[in-house]
């Protein structure tokens, strides 16, 4: 991506979610000053600035000062991002255990694929759960969902 010429003004296109500063305005300490700083969810909105760890309050702004409201500007709308792909996994050991629960959360989690398999632990190579380890290295921001509380009945 191109490198910004202006990032505070990036930056300050959106509210900051963290302490509500409007668009058009620098990020403002719980004391009312100008915050040293930009807030980490404000400068992640900015895709040319998501690797950064942080981003400090140009000098021009007046770091420190009494915080005021900037002149209102329309807020950028953030870019859209992809959801990640969240891979499912279910098994159970016994034709009596029922597979049913665990596959409603995981559908509930928002898991998609998932991978079932009624399975005995005595099984070394569950083919399942193979298909399951081999479907995320394709997808490396998914990762296995937690289902809660997943007790056998």
């Amino acid at each position: 991506m191109p490198e910004l010429a202006e990032p505070a003004a990036a930056v300050e296109q959106f509210d900051c979610p963290t302490c509500e500063a409007p668009a058009g305005s620098t990020c403002r300490t719980r004391g009312g000053k100008v915050a040293p700083k930009y807030h980490t969810p404000r400068f992640m909105l900015v895709p040319q600035l998501r690797a950064e760890l942080e981003m400090k309050t140009p000098a021009d702004r007046g770091p420190g000062r009494a915080w005021e409201m900037g002149p209102a500007i329309d807020a950028a709308v953030p870019e859209a991002t992809t959801k990640p792909t969240r891979v499912g996994y279910a098994r159970c050991s016994t034709a009596q255990q029922e597979l049913q629960s665990p596959l409603d959360a995981l559908e509930e989690a928002g898991c998609d694929p998932v991978f079932s398999e009624k399975i005995s632990t005595r099984v070394k190579v569950r083919p399942e759960f193979v298909k399951a380890m081999a479907f995320r290295p394709h997808h490396q921001e998914g990762r296995p969902a937690p289902a809660g509380d997943l007790h056998r009945s």
